[in-house]
């Protein structure tokens, strides 16, 4: 009888045999924080662009929309959802500060050419990762990220081009980091602890989000560069920090204990140092692989919904629902709470479960996906139903949302470290090359959708999240795995270990 393999991953009836070793104060724990703070960073670097650019840009009073917007404040338009826009799009905020002569189709498009940068670099950084040092990848990316960023006001003042440059340069070295981040999670996190850890890390996202808006918002009150330098400065001085904080395997690490080495080591007979650094890919296995498939689809189609909520929440919000403008700020925020506490969730529960399932996890994470997805399909469907006068049902739906959704995403963003460990850094990287194409596709999908602002405009852009969700579903739960493959490199150390102990048994 074939039994699934995983990398060294007792079952909890197991667990009695196996050397345990606390997480407080372990090393592990040092490298999620680390991960944690750093994905922190980075969400904040990414989104803060979207608050500052209202304080960067001069009033464009000759503009054809202030001058609509000029002209509406003189009218009394009906407010109800679907109605005249003329009462609705007075809300929308013309910035009152500012020294850049920028136009507003520049000033629109400059937050999202970060990502132009990012799509490219993290596809390669991906294939470095699983060849090179990662640490040495995760730290110049911090760094020079940092760099990058804290220029942005100097070539935003020289001219457009040279900022959009500038920014490119920072999503480059932004996507160099994330794969690397990621694969040192196969050193640092035993297979037990895996989705929790991983939770924790990528809860980061979220609180980086919540943090930076009322930050940002207050720095810039004193100039719009100071939020660049401030925020660029603590990323640069994370980054050096972290040449004493990480390290690549167990025996480079200077401080880590004998008990929680064998811990981490735990199912290898003999003992080994690492798993050998991998020569080449084998394309031929892996293009026709269907959990990578699985995998890289799915974090696709799954990131499109949270992307497209990040970044047009506050225009939702205002246009389709009328919240004014001072609200809106705060209650875009109100959705990252739905998502911490799936994170808590995720974190309290996921090394249970992974002890409870054993190696045996692919029926568990699909189900889980699956009732993930059901749930934001459902959510969304309210949300479309609902008119701008249930503003409290639909932040409450936004929330229950952005919950359901991380919740799918701690379901299904491990397994890659199950069935391919020793190409976590490449398929992690091209899957999140391709997901993030939708950071600047999605603002083009809304603006030829949405004309007006109106909630039925809207209600086509939640539409199309349905069938992004849909077809994640989908996928995942017809392709995805979480055996390890016969390809992986370990699988080879697996299945000579597996020999020797039936030999012994005989």
């Amino acid at each position: 009888m074939t039994r699934s393999r995983s990398w060294t991953l007792p079952r909890l009836s197991e667990a009695h045999v196996s050397t345990t070793f606390g997480l407080l104060g372990s090393v592990r724990l040092t490298y999620a924080v680390c991960a944690f703070i750093a994905t922190s960073l980075q969400a904040a670097i990414r989104n803060m662009l979207g608050l500052i650019i209202l304080r960067m840009v001069k009033p464009r009073p000759e503009d054809a929309l202030q001058q609509a917007l000029q002209a509406a404040s003189n009218v009394t338009a009906s407010s109800r959802c679907g109605g005249s826009r003329i009462a609705l799009n007075t809300a929308i905020h013309v910035p009152e500060t500012g020294d850049l002569p920028w136009s507003r189709n520049q000033e629109l498009a400059f937050p999202g050419v970060y990502y132009y940068g990012y799509v490219v670099s993290i596809l390669i950084s991906g294939y470095l990762a699983d060849r090179c040092s990662s640490k040495v990848l995760f730290m110049v990316s911090l760094i020079c990220q940092a760099l990058a960023y804290i220029l942005v006001p100097l070539m935003a003042h020289y001219s457009f081009e040279a900022a959009v440059v500038d920014l490119v340069v920072c999503g480059l070295l932004a996507g160099c980091g994330n794969p690397s981040l990621y694969k040192l999670f196969v050193t640092w996190a035993h297979p037990t602890e895996r989705t929790a850890l991983l939770s924790f890390a990528y809860s980061g996202m979220l609180v980086g989000s919540m943090i930076v808006f009322p930050v940002a918002g207050y720095l810039s009150n004193f100039g719009w560069e100071l939020s660049f330098f401030v925020v660029g400065s603590v990323t640069l001085l994370f980054g050096i920090a972290c040449n004493w904080l990480i390290y690549d395997t167990l025996e480079q690490h200077p401080r880590i204990l004998d008990e929680e080495v064998a811990y981490l080591r735990q199912g290898k007979s003999p003992p080994e140092p690492q798993a050998p650094q991998v020569v080449s890919v084998p394309w031929k296995s892996l293009l026709t692989a269907l959990p990578a498939y699985a995998f890289v689809l799915t974090h696709v189609f799954h990131c499109y919904t949270f992307l497209v909520i990040s970044l047009l929440m506050p225009r939702f919000m205002s246009e389709a629902m009328e919240y004014d403008l001072n609200e809106v700020g705060f209650l875009s925020a109100a959705p990252y709470l739905g998502g911490m506490c799936s994170k808590v969730l995720c974190i309290l529960g996921g090394s249970y479960l992974e002890r409870r399932f054993g190696p045996d996890q692919s029926c568990m994470r699909r189900t889980l996906y699956g009732i993930c997805s059901i749930l934001t399909t459902s959510f969304l469907g309210i949300i479309i139903l609902a008119d701008c006068g249930n503003k409290t049902l639909v932040l409450l739906m936004f929330t229950l949302l952005m919950a359901s959704t991380d919740m799918g995403f701690s379901g299904y963003w491990p397994t890659l470290l199950y069935f391919a460990p020793s190409f976590a850094g490449l398929l992690s990287g091209l899957a999140n090359a391709l997901a993030h194409l939708t950071g600047f596709l999605a603002p083009y999908l809304v603006a030829a959708l949405v004309h007006t602002g109106s909630k039925e405009e809207w209600n086509m852009v939640l539409t199309t999240l349905i069938a992004f969700n849909t077809m994640a579903m989908l996928v995942f739960g017809l392709c995805s795995s979480t055996k390890l493959q016969p390809w992986d490199p370990r699988n080879c150390g697996t299945n000579e270990r597996s020999s020797s102990s039936e030999k012994n048994t005989s």
